[in-house]
């Protein structure tokens, strides 16, 4: 695949946990929040690894099609402002919402869709590029 990009996740063991002397130093909200921290990431890896279990047993299925079945899987990195962003949200809520009413029936497929929206770089690193291009505008 052209401009395909692949990312391999692991645990560092060394990073797993704290040490007693760590711990102790912590204060109850510093616990708090590693706690919360470390179980969003674990719901986090549950979630991808259920979505990609839904993948794989889609895949595995007898008679799956991926182009019949117009399977879909991108990841496109678009620059927005807030109000953008606002705009986009919104037209995929106004989209959606309607189709999450529909009942199960014979001409229907149940679809997985799973949009995942983040920042990917910080504002200064935005800044940044609008300054060289301003710079060198080719």
């Amino acid at each position: 695949m052209r401009g395909a990009v692949e990312r391999r996740y692991r645990l560092r063991q060394e990073r797993a946990g704290i040490d007693a002397e760590t711990a102790r130093a912590l204060t109850p909200q510093h616990h708090e929040r590693a706690f919360a921290c470390a179980m969003a990431a674990m719901a986090a890896m549950a979630a991808m690894a259920a979505l990609a279990a839904e993948f794989g047993a889609y895949l595995e299925r007898e008679g799956s099609d991926s182009g019949n079945d117009l399977v879909g899987y991108r990841q496109h990195a678009i620059w927005l402002n807030r109000d953008e962003l606002a705009a986009l949200i919104g037209a995929m809520q106004a989209t959606i919402a309607p189709l999450l009413a529909n009942e199960p029936s014979r001409e229907r497929t149940r679809y997985l869709l799973s949009p995942i929206l983040f920042p990917a770089e910080q504002a200064e690193q935005a800044e940044q590029a609008e300054q060289a291009e301003q710079q060198d505008p080719l």
